[in-house]
């Protein structure tokens, strides 16, 4: 497929109805496995004691009341774990900064010991026969606090009393791109604002949010006396990943823990790590000899969670007198929480980079970021990690440029899209674009949305008393994380075929995308196909479901591995049917030589060639695993919001939006469409409601429940004009993009732009995300502004 002109809407790309996914009539009928389903034999129930205040000393921790309560098996603290020699739980992985500089990891216990650095941070976990035996002890568990000044905000980090000591000023990392060692780029793109025609700035505030995942965190772990094994059973988006963080963190050899992930109610980037209830829930269970159990109230989940975004951008973009985009700066500040997380540091960094210039051509760029330490929770990766902030920052600052210019926003972008003869694009960063169709994909969002009409539509509304406005969202991302990937292909007989991943689904649909894809390369049916992940005990080790790397990566090893497959199974059906290995056909999951009616099923040779290689006739069997390593991909697309706002109240409704995505080769439209869908309503909820705050002096969470976090409802989300525009990926098997980011990243440039259209241009100033109904009427009735 060529793919600049595939372009079609949600349904089968070749017509015909939908089959549907296969895991959907399962988990329709309730019939799913979640972490709280299963519970062994003999379960105990665990509930952890966590911090109350942001940033304090532990004087103390009585525990001797808990411990003589009814069914209570255990009261563990960290002077129970010392014997046990545990690594840090959490760090961050190295990545080189400024001069050369790298992260500052400070020791993250799994049982706070001394001293405490947010709220829920935990300090004991209760071991008893019952949940509710164990939460009436957690009640009686006393910690003697020394409150000391806590710190919520990283513009507050930089100047505010020091909460590290290995981390002078708060600072975590400081970052810079692209390498500019002599300070050359720096003084050209100096040069080139002061000379410049036009200079747009912006100052913008990514605010700290919550994943809020539909099923919260559960563990379930054991220890085995006999073997020396632990077990976890948890929900992940890769087993793999999660072994490897805690064997880390307890010092132990692979073979000796094994995790278990069923079926996942939302991961989002939030359930991709370890976190410190997973060591202490281990360690809690070889000690009292039984399997412990422990579920997340919603509340922990607030405190205990991975937390997302929390980073503020000073962006400034130079044009000249007829709009071309010549440099751009971009300085961030982004709030770490009170310990670093695995791959939390890529969000305001290299994924930033990685995303920018955009679709735009904009030759000279440079990126500041400094990471700073706060008594918040962690951040991690949550849905887009880094690529909404990246978009958001730059089509914000495009808007700006067409005010102060006085081009047209839409026709701005228009004038500095890339061009496809001009790709592969190589990015003043360092990246390479290797596919895209910017201008075609751009202009086929307009036309959907009617820009040309919009402004007769606004008239309507003026009459109305409404006030409207229309926004483009153009995106690019940068997707695929660890760009090497593996998958299993076995026979174990019966006419089946199992397929082992290690990317574990939390509702992207593999079984059903991975399973087609390898029904349709065999010819066999859909239902001969299972896919197997969630036990790294026996699955092929992966690098887990995320940075929407899953399709192109773990489908890349799927089709690498049913290659290298069928090519030993040619060469045992040329032995079986007698013939050169030229000479076979193979179709409809059959080899076969043409013309004559001697042929044999893949599964009969699966099935025979067991006894060729005992025989030695042949090396090897029909098992096989497939890698793949390739290079990332970028995904990119243009999304128009049009809102309708009512000045007297602020209140505001997207009446219309159009998601134009070129997702690479597009494997089912539907189950795309639905990830866009998905995707654009997290965005939403980051535009226009939800918010983490801490409160400023005592760092405690203000929100901490959805009676205070707000969620966007069924009746938020709008209705969307979804369509494809394909250009096939060429650095993968397959030719796919990822698509999972594609809405929470293009979602909230959209909107916000839409809203800010439709004010005055004093109020417009004003807002920042989330763009409250409040916030609105605030902006709306702010001194000399007028509508």
């Amino acid at each position: 497929m060529a793919g600049q002109d595939a372009l079609h809407r949600n349904g089968r790309a070749h017509g015909g109805p939908w089959p549907g996914r296969v895991e959907d009539d399962a988990l329709l009928r309730g019939h799913g496995c979640y972490g709280d389903d299963l519970r062994p034999d003999r379960v105990a129930f665990g509930v952890f004691v966590r911090s109350s205040h942001a940033h304090a000393i532990i004087r103390g921790i009585d525990v001797a009341v808990a411990a003589k309560l009814p069914d209570v098996l255990a009261v563990v603290t960290a002077a129970d774990l010392a014997a046990a020699n545990l690594a840090t739980v959490t760090g961050a992985v190295p990545l080189p900064g400024r001069n050369g500089s790298k992260p500052i990891t400070p020791f993250r216990p799994a049982l706070a010991a001394d001293r405490v650095m947010h709220v829920g941070q935990p300090v004991a976990l209760v071991v008893a026969a019952t949940a509710a035996a164990a939460q009436d002890a957690a009640d009686q568990v006393v910690v003697d606090y020394e409150p000391l000044p806590a710190i919520v905000d990283a513009h507050q980090a930089v100047s505010g009393p020091q909460i590290w000591p290995e981390a002078p000023g708060n600072l975590a990392f400081d970052w810079t791109a692209p390498a500019d060692p002599d300070g050359a780029n720096r003084r050209g793109i100096d040069e080139i604002f002061a000379s410049a025609a036009h200079v747009a700035r912006v100052q913008l505030f990514n605010q700290r949010i919550a994943v809020a995942s539909m099923e919260p965190r559960t563990a379930t772990a054991s220890f085995d006396p006999a073997s020396g094994r632990f077990t976890l059973r948890c929900g992940t988006q890769g087993v793999a990943g999660v072994r490897g963080q805690l064997c880390g963190a307890m010092r132990l050899t692979p073979d000796r823990l094994r995790v278990l992930t069923d079926d996942v109610g939302g991961g989002f980037g939030m359930k991709a790590s370890s976190y410190p209830e997973y060591v202490a829930l281990l360690c809690a269970a070889k000690q009292v000899g039984r399997a412990i159990h422990w579920v997340s109230t919603r509340s922990e989940a607030f405190i205990s969670d991975n937390q997302a975004r929390d980073s503020y951008w000073d962006v400034e973009l130079a044009l000249d007198k007829r709009g071309k985009f010549l440099a751009i700066r971009v300085n961030g500040l982004a709030g770490m929480g009170g310990f670093l997380t695995g791959v939390a540091l890529f969000c305001p960094t290299i994924h930033i980079s990685g995303c920018l210039p955009g679709m735009y051509d904009i030759p000279r760029m440079v990126i500041d970021t400094r990471a700073m330490f706060t008594n918040t929770v962690p951040t991690g990766p949550y849905r887009g990690a880094g690529r909404p902030e990246a978009n958001y920052l730059l089509e914000r600052t495009v808007d700006e440029a067409a005010r102060v210019s006085g081009i047209d926003p839409a026709e701005l972008r228009r004038r500095n899209l890339i061009r496809p003869k001009a790709i592969p694009y190589k990015t003043a960063t360092g990246g390479t674009y290797d596919s895209g169709d910017f201008p075609a994909l751009f202009e086929t969002a307009l036309a959907a949305a009617d820009y040309k009409g919009f402004a007769a539509r606004r008239k309507l509304s003026r009459k109305r008393g409404k006030l409207r406005g229309i926004g483009i969202g153009c995106y690019l991302e940068l997707s695929g994380g660890v760009l090497e990937e593996a998958a299993t292909i076995a026979f174990p007989g019966g006419g089946a075929v199992h397929v082992g991943i290690g990317s574990s689904s939390s509702g992207q649909g593999h079984a059903t995308v991975f399973g087609r894809l390898v029904a349709e390369r065999l010819g066999v049916p859909e239902q001969s196909v299972t896919i197997l992940c969630g036990d790294s005990a026996r699955d092929v080790p992966g690098f887990g479901a995320v940075a929407s790397r899953s399709t192109m990566l773990v489908g890349g090893a799927i089709s690498n591995g049913i290659d290298a497959m069928l090519a030993k199974a040619r060469k045992a059906a040329a032995l079986l049917l007698q013939a050169k290995e030229a000479e076979l056909a193979f179709h409809d999951g059959h080899f076969e030589i043409p013309g004559s009616a001697q042929r044999i099923s893949l599964f009969d040779v699966a099935a025979r060639v067991s006894e060729l290689v005992r025989q030695g006739v042949l090396g090897e069997g029909l098992d096989t695993k497939g890698e793949v390593k390739t290079g990332p991909s970028f995904p990119n697309g243009c999304h128009v919001a049009e809102v309708e706002i009512d000045p007297d109240t602020g209140a505001t409704e997207i009446v219309s939006y159009v998601a134009v995505d070129d997702c690479g080769r597009v494997l089912d439209p539907v189950l795309v469409a639905g990830q866009i869908h998905g995707g654009v309503a997290q965005g939403l909820g980051q535009a226009v409601c939800e918010a983490t705050v801490y409160d400023a002096d005592s760092g405690q969470a203000l929100a901490g429940s959805f009676m205070d976090y707000a969620i966007p409802r069924a009746g938020d989300v709008p209705a969307m004009t979804v369509l494809h525009h394909e250009v096939v990926c060429t650095t993968n098997p397959l030719g796919v993009k990822g698509t999972g980011e594609a809405g929470t990243t293009a979602a909230p440039c959209a909107i916000v732009n839409a809203i800010a259209n439709a004010l005055p241009a004093q109020a417009a100033a004003a807002i920042q995300m989330p763009v409250t109904a409040q916030a609105i009427w605030r902006a709306l009735h702010a001194p000399r502004a007028a509508v």
